[in-house]
């Protein structure tokens, strides 16, 4: 029970107020608040006791650093990080080592992405400086410039497999389906830019045509979509081409992150296919099991046997036509499933009216220019079939839009155009909504094939993450040589794996949201310091938390308990490769 206690020092009387306990059986007092002597304890009473609160970010970038302790990434990263010419030592600026500074980064994409000069600025707001007993106001842009570019290219490999190792031996990952796609990030790199090669145009997939990107291909996990393996290539090369370059290093992945490569089942799309690919796979490595996709037009004989031999299968609710067969697809037998997705037949349908609509307009506009009376060139027949023909030109409309010339009054040549039902139609039946799957998996079930397949879905919302602007953004980046390119999405990739553990570890409290959503609402939980004016003292505080993120919290470590966590920032471990 608290009371109020005197105390006498030279020859003044303070008050405080304690509280009695026993240690090893005595009876003591404990002081928890000093008020002062009487006339202090009196003003106060009068005036109440001056005070001003600050409060902090404090969950997002405290549940992604005990992650990042959990999984030891800063010796791990300081492991590879080569020694000075200069001193013999690994180096160090501002008191940081290159792994302490490579993680501040990666925390920094993950919880609000900006330039490396503006990390200090979200610092600023974060709990970071607290919880770590380390002032960042030296982190500029530089500082990070200069530790990127102690790490070797070859490391980041390394590192990333080391990190990759350890993810899966303390959270026990499931590796029995990896998703593996490309994608690619346009950047604001001049053209006239030639000290790097990475930055190239390309087909871009967010239409910036106009500027040049990079590629990454990226291979994650059914569950959780957690990323173990990654690389940074030419952004003027398509997905054939990337995967045949990218295969052995990703296949070396794999024999080191797993005993048996035979629990390993690889889901990758059509883009990616190509015979001399599957040659690599059938020859090279025969026990490597997968489930692709193959481009339907490639393979018409195929959809015509499927056409007459569908059945009727119930999966997840739905009846979905089904062909399965063996076949012999570039010189070996795979089981081939041929199914039809209404939903890809619907976007198809929605396409092709869009299509034929720009189309129509287009074919309108250059039928009133060839019979304008006020029109400067009389065309060839030659001359309007090509233009025609440049027109119609796309994928099906080709085949939809039929043309016949005619002569106009004045003996020049002019055309009328119509919609060919009867191909629209057989189309619709015989070719829209059909994909082909194959896989060498040959005891799977339809289901079981279907849905690997169909996972391909969750590497894409790992993409969407990384073009997010709010949390794990690859932009913006300011980086305009090859190994700062690569280091950068390397950073990114180490920030968004420990987003996406420390939201695997909040699903299993029962967190239903997206990972968007898991990081917004960490954010909101806040350190309280309050601050007496007259003392000037101290009072670190979380806030009352949301009754919804309690276990959250507590599952992930963030607690008035763990305020400082263990962590060396400032030196390197003794480590041999």
């Amino acid at each position: 029970m608290a009371s109020i206690q005197a105390r006498i020092s030279r020859g003044k009387k303070y008050w405080s107020i304690v509280e009695s306990h026993r240690v090893n059986g005595q009876p003591r007092t404990r002081i928890i608040e000093y008020l002062g002597t009487a006339d202090t304890l009196f003003e106060r009473l009068q005036r109440g006791d001056e005070f001003s609160i600050t409060s902090y970010s404090h969950g997002d970038t405290a549940a992604i650093l005990n992650i990042a302790i959990e999984l030891d990434i800063i010796s791990i990263i300081n492991k590879y990080v080569p020694v000075s010419i200069k001193n013999n030592k690994k180096p160090k600026r501002d008191n940081l080592t290159v792994g302490a500074s490579l993680l501040l980064a990666a925390i920094g994409r993950a919880c609000q992405p900006t330039s490396k000069k503006g990390w200090y600025e979200w610092c600023k707001g974060t709990s970071l400086e607290y919880c770590l007993r380390t002032s960042f106001k030296k982190l500029n842009s530089q500082h990070f410039w200069d530790q990127m570019n102690t790490v070797p290219l070859s490391a980041l490999t390394l590192i990333e497999e080391e990190v990759v190792k350890k993810l899966i031996d303390i959270y026990e990952i499931k590796m029995d389906c990896l998703f593996y796609d490309t994608t690619n990030f346009f950047t604001f790199i001049d053209s006239t830019n030639r000290r790097c090669m990475l930055p190239q145009r390309g087909r871009n997939k967010q239409k910036r045509f106009d500027l040049r990107q990079i590629g990454m291909a990226l291979l994650v996990t059914r569950e959780d979509q957690l990323p173990i393996f990654h690389n940074t290539y030419e952004g003027n090369k398509n997905d054939v081409t990337s995967f045949k370059e990218v295969y052995d290093d990703l296949l070396s992945r794999l024999k080191s992150i797993s005993k048996e490569m035979s629990e390993i089942t690889i889901v990758f799309d059509k883009g990616n296919n190509s015979k001399e690919n599957f040659k690599n796979i059938d020859v090279v490595t025969k026990k490597l099991y997968y489930v692709a996709g193959l481009v339907p037009a490639h393979f018409k004989k195929l959809i015509q046997i499927a056409n007459n031999n569908f059945t009727e299968e119930k999966i997840d609710g739905e009846n979905i036509s089904i062909y399965r067969s063996k076949s012999v697809i570039w010189k070996n037998i795979r089981t081939c499933i041929v199914i039809i997705s209404k939903r890809l037949k619907d976007g198809q349908i929605r396409g092709i009216r869009q299509a034929l609509k720009k189309r129509y307009q287009l074919i309108s506009k250059f039928k009133q220019q060839i019979e304008s009376p006020s029109k400067k060139k009389i065309l060839t027949e030659a001359e309007i079939k090509s233009r025609l023909l440049k027109i119609i030109k796309g994928q099906f409309v080709g085949d939809l839009i039929n043309y016949k010339l005619i002569v106009l009054e004045d003996n020049t040549l002019s055309f009328t155009y119509t919609l060919n039902k009867e191909a629209y139609r057989y189309l619709r039946q015989k070719i829209l909504g059909r994909q082909i799957i194959i896989t060498n998996r040959h005891e799977w079930s339809n289901e079981e094939i279907i849905h690997a397949y169909r996972g391909q879905a969750k590497i894409e919302y790992a993409f969407r993450c990384f073009k997010n602007p709010f949390h794990f953004a690859i932009r913006p980046q300011y980086h305009w040589t090859d190994q700062k390119i690569q280091t950068h999405l390397f950073i990114c990739l180490i920030g968004y794996l420990l987003s996406a553990v420390a939201y695997r570890k909040a699903k299993k409290e029962g967190y239903t949201k997206n990972i968007n959503s898991f990081m917004e609402e960490m954010k909101s939980i806040r350190l309280a310091c309050c601050r007496k004016r007259k003392s000037n003292k101290l009072k670190y505080q979380l806030e009352t938390l949301p009754e919804e993120l309690t276990n959250i919290s507590r599952c992930l470590s963030v607690s008035n308990e763990n305020l400082h966590p263990k962590v060396n920032f400032s030196d390197y471990k003794q480590m041999t490769i």
